[in-house]
């Protein structure tokens, strides 16, 4: 079984396939199971999907490729994160677990994953309850949380130990608010692998052709996304992607037969947007504040123009 240290550097992402929020009719389901194929054949072993997305036919779409791919079962981390919109109480956690598993013809799954918005609406200390009992019986290795603020990571991690796997969580080249709360770092330091979604912010980063990056290309002989995503693993973050483009899986996997010189990795490190004002959080979806996992989607419109 995977662990984290037989992970690949990158996963797969699963939001966009087979729809968004609702099942696309004219999804085009034929060249995202060749996409995802193409993914597990080419050793990319960490996915993440859950059953609220596309009306469950993410799931459907991303299980029927990993099986067509003949890749065995232990050979893949599978993440299920359990969303608020469909999760109304506590049993429905285990229905959508027993959804999961048939799909993906396994008894088990690596790590459970919920945001802190649904812990909350679901109950702590019942939660917490389940997953220890799921824990118990095997039916999960893990847990795992995400777009979780500081406070509540130490007390999951205290409450979890070594059975907390990853903190998934909204960081790019543009968006560094998850490292400048201390909440990527406290992962690191305490063995909770950062998880990084929108890594390439759906490639919003590099048409804006950075002077740094398009430096950096140039350099290296390498895309502005290669760019990133080497920086990323450089920094030990493990970023999702989702395409359903072949070229473009080949050039995310292509991003690591180089290293970052540590100038140029400090130079990253240190980049900040001019114009940039980074607002109010809000944690728990209250109304008060941008929800962290949208930072991502309203970053251009949080840029002070000249």
């Amino acid at each position: 079984m995977l662990n984290r240290n037989n992970l690949s550097k990158i996963g797969i992402g699963t939001w966009g396939i087979g729809g968004l929020v609702n099942k696309d009719p004219n999804n085009d389901d034929k060249k995202q199971l060749t996409a995802l194929q193409f993914m597990f054949e080419n050793g990319m072993n960490f996915v993440e999907a859950g059953m609220w997305p596309a009306d469950g036919h993410s799931v459907f779409l991303t299980s029927q490729a990993f099986k067509n791919s003949k890749v065995p079962r232990e050979k893949v981390f599978l993440t299920q994160t359990v969303y608020q919109f469909t999760a109304e109480n506590i049993s429905d956690v285990d229905k959508e677990l027993q959804s999961y598993t048939k799909l993906f013809d396994t008894d088990y799954v690596d790590a459970l994953q919920f945001s802190i918005i649904i812990i909350k609406k679901l109950g702590y200390e019942k939660l917490v309850d389940l997953l220890k009992k799921y824990l118990s019986d095997g039916r999960i290795r893990y847990v795992s949380v995400t777009n979780s603020d500081l406070s509540f990571l130490r007390k999951f991690h205290q409450e979890f130990g070594n059975k907390l796997f990853a903190h998934e969580v909204g960081y790019n080249f543009e968006i560094r608010e998850n490292e400048e709360f201390g909440i990527t770092g406290y992962a690191r330091d305490n063995g909770i692998l950062n998880v990084v979604f929108q890594p390439l912010r759906r490639n919003r980063t590099a048409p804006k052709n950075y002077p740094l990056l398009v430096e950096l290309a140039q350099k290296y002989k390498k895309t502005q996304n290669q760019i990133i995503l080497n920086w990323l693993v450089s920094k030990g973050f493990l970023p999702i992607t989702k395409s359903d483009n072949i070229s473009h899986i080949k050039e995310h996997l292509a991003s690591f037969d180089f290293s970052l010189e540590q100038k140029d990795f400090e130079r990253i490190e240190g980049f900040r947007v001019q114009g940039y004002q980074s607002p109010k959080i809000d944690w728990y979806r209250d109304g008060d504040g941008t929800p962290i996992d949208q930072l991502s989607n309203v970053f251009d419109n949080l840029v002070k123009k000249d």
